[in-house]
């Protein structure tokens, strides 16, 4: 693998090099192969993308790259060699000296990753004396500082003191980068690094994990399941299935002229931005018609792209939700003595939403999209402003007032994993709402549920398993049914994709599609993704600040958009074509340095 921008000396050694790897974990259902006889090697200085879905090993090679597989029962044989040590056989004093000095890990959740009663400081300091103990804590402190500013940390003399809680979720991932740089690594191995992030964050880490790679000529592992996040930021791309390596190559090749199927159903699988609402939902109708022995004309005209205007036409001026002038307020403490002081979440937003329409919401995080979201809901009251619900003012209804409310509104969750309750069977789960709304005939609710399941791509039968027993998407469809149990006219999708695979959210977006058709669905659609947004919305609204900055139909926000904040945000979603890629980053490099420019210019003449 010869690394982009670097010198073309010969090297003859691989700074990481795997040979017919095999992770094994035994369970009381039989052995698990995580990992099986895999197989790759990554030069110094160059940069190698390990991709797959959830539960193809990817995670499990990182953790034995680093050799946090010991003390447990795993098995693993084959080689693994980091800088010239075999992993498998060293001691575990070899080991510790190892981590930190060769090979640093970036993990995905800067949260559980960093301690919330430490400083920032405290931590940077501990993981350089851990590695260098004879280094001074003058020197350590120098070094973290030193750390923090090449990761792009503001005022890092300031920062080192605060604590994770204080940075938002980019600067803690840069917070984690830093502490894996501290002590200057030649493999730095990044664990879905940017899964997490907002586009525009998402990508100052891969810009920044590039800038790295080029300065200090160190060797790169980035594993994700996002094809379209290695694109740019790799000169080797490894595509894992069920443990095995299905596809090897230069990235432009494999992104270009995928092989294997697996590989095709990856890349076919990426949301594109450039794909319109209109084609997307053309693709998904004809592939249905397919699959059930139909035409591609078979289902009837009654998705959302033809729906508003319908609606226009036969009820002019009766939207089913009506937003007007809304704003949140929360109070902020300004330290321990320092007064309480206003901040607005939400900001003067106002739209209007027709049946059978679907609104995307797009934006930052802390950009107001959730809050909003629970608005409508009227999980929040607004503390200004009315929000309208088929003609009725619900903006300070009673809490007994609005239970019938909720058959008619519901909301599917971000995260499958916690919006479950553990302790309850999926059919207990999604039948609670009907017990909830009076109905009282047990077997009539299990009916009703089980013929939801089947609906939304799931088993009848799985009616009495516990959620533990299902996979991430199917969790997701799970609660999907549980929005869709009472009929609602209106559903809220708030980042109902973000936590899932690309192959997976491909999955859930067409279900959406084809429920929306069926049950004749209004969607509000909240995400940071640009490319699922479009795809999905007939209207979309760019929210910056708890303000709405641009609000137009899909085409026209993505195809001619008429704020600064909008292109900026274009210009960080990730493309599939590496080139492109290295332009887009090019250009953001571009920006900053004038940004950077300019700044100095007015601090001069201040």
């Amino acid at each position: 693998m010869t690394p982009t921008g670097h010198s073309a000396e010969p090297t003859t050694e691989p700074v990481v090099r795997v040979r017919d790897l095999k992770i094994t974990f035994p369970t009381m259902d039989g052995d698990v192969h995580a990992v099986d006889g895999l197989s790759f090697e990554v030069a110094p200085g160059g940069a190698l993308g390990i991709v797959g879905e959830s539960g193809s090993g990817k995670s499990a090679t990182s953790l034995a790259l680093m050799g946090l597989h010991r003390g447990t029962k795993a098995r693993i044989t084959g080689e693994i060699s980091v800088a010239g040590t075999d992993i498998v056989s060293a001691s575990d004093a070899r080991i510790r000296e190892l981590r930190g000095n060769d090979i640093a890990m970036v993990f995905q959740d800067p949260m559980s990753s960093l301690h919330p009663q430490y400083t920032i400081g405290n931590q940077l300091i501990e993981a350089y004396r851990t590695h260098r103990p004879s280094a001074s804590t003058a020197e350590a402190r120098a070094r973290a500082v030193e750390a923090l500013e090449r990761v792009g940390i503001p005022d890092p003399a300031k920062r080192i003191n605060s604590y994770p809680h204080e940075f938002s979720g980019g600067m803690r991932q840069r917070v984690l980068i830093a502490m894996g740089l501290v002590c200057e690594p030649k493999v730095l191995l990044a664990d879905e690094p940017t899964t997490a992030l907002d586009v525009t964050v998402q990508a100052q880490i891969l810009d920044l994990l590039e800038d790295l790679r080029q300065d200090l000529g160190m060797a790169l592992i980035l594993v994700s399941h996002d094809l379209a996040v290695v694109a740019g930021s790799v000169d080797e791309v490894l595509v894992m299935k069920k443990g095995k390596a299905v596809e090897r190559g230069d990235v432009r090749t494999v992104l270009s002229e995928p092989e294997h199927p697996y590989t095709q159903a990856l890349l076919a699988a990426v949301p594109r931005v450039e794909v319109s609402r209109a084609q997307r939902r053309a693709e998904i109708r004809a592939d249905r018609a397919a699959r059930e022995g139909g035409s591609a004309a078979a289902p009837q005209p009654t998705g959302a792209s033809v729906r508003p205007e319908k609606q226009e036409s036969t009820t002019p001026g009766e939207p089913l939700l009506k937003v007007e002038n809304v704003r949140q307020r929360f109070k902020v403490r300004g330290g321990m003595f320092g007064k309480a002081s206003d901040f607005y979440a939400v900001d003067d937003v106002s739209f209007e939403l027709y049946r059978g329409e679907t609104l995307g919401i797009v934006g930052e995080s802390g950009s107001g999209k959730s809050t909003l979201s629970r608005m409508i809901m009227r999980l929040l009251q607004p503390t200004e402003g009315r929000i309208l619900f088929e003609g009725r003012d619900i903006t300070k209804l009673p809490e007994r007032q609005l239970r019938p409310l909720r058959r008619d509104i519901q909301m599917i969750f971000q995260n499958p994993y916690s919006s479950l309750n553990p302790r309850l069977t999926i059919g207990d789960s999604i039948g609670t709402a009907l017990k909830v709304q009076g109905e009282k005939d047990g077997k009539l609710i299990k009916k009703k549920v089980q013929e939801l399941l089947e609906r939304v791509g799931l088993e009848p039968s799985h009616y009495n398993r516990f959620p533990h027993a299902f996979s991430g998407g199917q969790r997701q469809r799970i609660a999907i049914a549980r929005a869709l149990i009472l009929q609602p006219k209106l559903v809220i999708c708030d980042e109902p994709v973000s936590a899932l695979d690309v192959s997976t959210q491909d999955q859930v977006l067409r279900l959406l599609s084809e429920l929306q058709d069926d049950f004749n669905l209004t969607l509000i659609f909240v995400a940071h993704d640009l490319a699922v947004v479009r795809q999905v919305s007939d209207r979309v609204a760019v929210m910056r600040k708890g303000r709405v900055v641009e609000m137009s139909d899909g085409d026209s926000v993505y195809e001619d958009p008429q704020h600064e904040y909008t292109r900026q945000l274009l210009a960080a979603a990730p493309v599939l074509d590496p080139d492109e890629a290295k332009a887009h980053r090019a250009e953001r490099a571009r920006l900053r340095a004038e940004a950077k420019k300019a700044a100095a210019s007015e601090g001069t003449a201040a």
